[in-house]
């Protein structure tokens, strides 16, 4: 079976859905499937050490509104193709292509069809929905979901159609793993758009706590259209000494990082899976979320302290989150992680969907 997955911004840095589009590809690979990535470039194609077949595809267009030209080239022999996010563009020409060439196509939203998500510019999504993105979900042979509870996102759009379920993989390095909290600081990792990622909740979560009793926090990503210096602004409103405002981290900064922190705090008001989270999990590092369905999945088996997204309730949550016993959440989320998340379980259980999709 050929897999074509595309993804313009496949070779673009590490963001979540670049990682998890190469990452699944490679376990398909290992899988015995014929595993392709389609994205946006002009360097021919090569094959990797994983056994994924990079095909480069031109764009044409302007930043978030590039769209693929000759994309049906790629899709010559595929079996299925993955088309990954929503309201997009490239993936409204990327079904209609796909539809051309009479491949059937699986649209992989990543939590974008959350309705907090379709709250935020609604008159805008309405109209899209109505003009194209209707027609691209109506049309995929199934669409992907995380977890089961998110079918639910899709009933409220009115797609009763196939479903795919299966979790997002983890993969980290081997070596590194939580040391007890060594760097003394708790961590938050991820862009900063404040109010998708509860940035806001969680200064005022801080401010609430006696300053004796308030624990360092470090948040760490890429700015988010102003977000960053929205967050200093609110840190100096607070006068928060103990917030320190610092770039994103990769590669082995970042584990580092996070085995050094005496936790992480993932305060989002809605999630599609949340890489930080499953990273800091897969390295035993005590965790607290929101409830978003990664962390109420991590919570059900005491992997993860799930509190409401609201300032008190976080304030108590960091609280608890540096006492001695959080050590045996992070012992238990990384057991989840390694028995549930791998990114070869996860190709498992897409490969097992996409059988039924074709039976």
């Amino acid at each position: 079976m050929r897999i074509v997955t595309y993804h313009p911004r496949a070779q673009v840095g590490d963001g979540g859905i670049t990682t998890s589009v190469r990452r699944l590809s490679s376990a398909w690979a290992r899988a015995g499937v014929d595993a392709a990535i389609a994205y946006d470039g002009r360097d021919g194609r090569r094959r990797d050490a994983d056994g994924v077949e990079w095909i480069a595809v031109p764009h044409h267009g302007h930043r978030r509104a590039r769209r693929p030209w000759r994309l049906r080239r790629a899709l010559a022999g595929a079996d299925l193709v993955v088309v990954n996010s929503a309201w997009s563009p490239s993936n409204v020409v990327a079904g209609a292509a796909a539809r051309r060439a009479g491949v059937p196509y699986v649209l992989a939203p990543r939590g974008a069809y959350d309705p907090l998500i379709l709250a935020r510019r609604r008159a805008l999504k309405r109209v899209w929905w109505w003009l194209f993105e209707r027609r691209l979900v109506r049309s995929a042979a199934g669409v992907h979901v995380f977890f089961e509870e998110q079918r639910s996102d899709l009933a409220a759009l009115g797609h009763t159609g196939p479903v795919i379920v299966a979790p997002n993989g983890v993969e980290v390095p081997d070596g590194p793993r939580w040391d007890g909290g060594s760097g003394g600081y708790l961590v938050f990792l991820g862009r900063f758009d404040p109010e998708h990622k509860g940035l806001d909740l969680l200064l005022h979560a801080m401010a609430r706590l006696p300053s004796e009793r308030r624990p360092r926090l470090r948040l760490h990503g890429p700015d988010w259209r102003g977000g960053k210096d929205q967050v200093r602004a609110l840190v100096r409103h607070l006068h928060l000494d103990d917030v320190t405002v610092a770039d994103a981290v990769y590669g082995d900064d970042k584990w580092q990082t996070l085995v050094r922190s005496r936790g992480l705090v993932y305060p989002s008001r809605w999630e599609g899976f949340g890489n930080s989270l499953a990273e800091a999990a897969a390295l035993g590092v005590p965790t607290l979320a929101t409830p978003y369905p990664l962390a109420r999945f991590l919570g059900r088996g005491g992997g993860c302290l799930v509190v409401d997204a609201d300032p008190g309730a976080l304030a108590r949550g960091l609280e608890q989150l540096g006492r001695p016993e959080a050590a045996e959440i992070g012992r238990r989320a990384a057991e989840i992680v390694t028995t549930e998340l791998s990114w070869d379980a996860v190709a498992r259980r897409w490969l097992e969907g996409v059988e039924r999709l074709r039976s």
